[in-house]
């Protein structure tokens, strides 16, 4: 039997730790933030963290670029 492979843009999840964040506004602008990074599914997002999946490559790049460019502190944690 032959295993399904995962499609060629789809990463594993990748956690995003985001500083700054302390209410659902800020929920909000992180959303934006990555979804107008481009090259990301959004899976989650959440005071102090995002989860992630890269379409694209260095689209995790981009999203943490854009998510310090909305005020925000970012770094991946896995």
């Amino acid at each position: 039997m032959e295993t399904p492979t995962k499609a060629v843009w789809e990463s594993d999840p990748v956690v995003i730790r985001i500083e700054g964040m302390s209410c659902g506004h800020c929920v909000a602008a992180v959303r934006d933030a990555l979804t107008g990074a481009g090259g990301l599914e959004v899976l989650e997002v959440r005071v102090a963290e995002a989860r992630v999946r890269e379409r694209t490559q260095g689209a995790v790049a981009r999203g943490v670029a854009a998510i310090q460019d909305a005020g925000f502190g970012a770094s991946v944690m896995s």
